[in-house]
């Protein structure tokens, strides 16, 4: 599904160690410097909150940025989600991250979970992948190519927009990982070199499955796929059955996509 608006913000500011780095890491000329990490609310839990934590701090250190503290950011996490979910469901994003010439600060914005499905259609991005940059592969803010991304599955009426590099080999969805079961069978995702963010949710699937492997795939393997399907840390696994108009497969969530979504949701 496209995603849906931000209706909250609350601010926490504080880190491990003293200073800012007011330029990011050089080469992105993003309007902030920083990364995310965006959480399922389940019942008014936030799950794998312990994993967020540790994956926003891992981010920062690949960025150059001071660490955040752990216990800063779940405490955000957990306040946000009673004051906004109570015992309901939701989203919630935190974020540690600064203006130019500003100090950083964890901000956390929420929005509704939205419908739930085990389906999605996508199509293939107009806009172009740019690359690893100096991001290594953490989800950070502001990068105009998920953004726009994002736009055009909302113009499009598609759950995901998958992005291409300038080569035509695919990257990632705009908010999302991919995961391929190629006309041979094997589980394959795109290679991690050529820009990708890290996401939980792919973390979390090899974690189980040692036997994914790194591709460079292009349009027309996805379109001879067996199945085709996008992760992350909020729905886990999903197949994309249609691409661009057109079935992958049969049309159906495939066997491979069953087995991955149960391996997520029992963690």
């Amino acid at each position: 599904m496209p995603p849906l608006p931000e209706s909250k913000c609350s601010e926490s500011k504080g880190s491990e160690s003293k200073g800012t780095n007011s330029s990011g890491p050089k080469g992105i000329g993003a309007r902030r410097v920083g990364s995310y990490t965006t959480a399922r609310v389940s019942g008014g839990r936030v799950e794998r909150v312990e994993r967020h934590a540790g994956r926003l701090r891992r981010d920062a250190k690949r960025l150059g940025l001071p660490l955040p503290g752990r216990s800063e950011i779940e405490t955000l996490f957990l306040e946000t989600a009673r004051e906004i979910f109570g015992s309901g469901d939701g989203i919630i994003r935190v974020e540690w991250s600064h203006a130019p010439g500003d100090e950083l600060e964890l901000i956390a914005t929420t929005r509704p979970l939205g419908e739930e499905t085990t389906s999605w259609r996508a199509r293939v991005g107009k806009t172009i992948h740019p690359g690893p940059e100096a991001r290594q592969n953490t989800k950070y803010v502001d990068v105009d190519a998920y953004i726009l991304g994002r736009k055009e599955a909302v113009a499009h009426q598609v759950d995901e927009i998958l992005l291409f590099d300038a080569g035509g080999t695919l990257v990632e969805g705009s908010a999302s990982n991919c995961l391929v079961v190629d006309s041979g069978g094997r589980l394959v995702t795109p290679a991690r070199s050529l820009g990708a963010v890290e996401g939980l949710g792919l973390t979390i699937v090899r974690e189980n499955r040692r036997d994914i492997s790194e591709a460079k795939l292009r349009i027309e393997d996805l379109r001879t796929a067996r199945e085709l399907m996008a992760t992350n840390g909020v729905r886990g696994v999903v197949s994309i059955v249609e691409l661009d108009g057109e079935k992958i497969g049969n049309g159906e969530p495939g066997p491979w996509a069953n087995r991955l979504r149960r391996i997520f949701f029992r963690e």
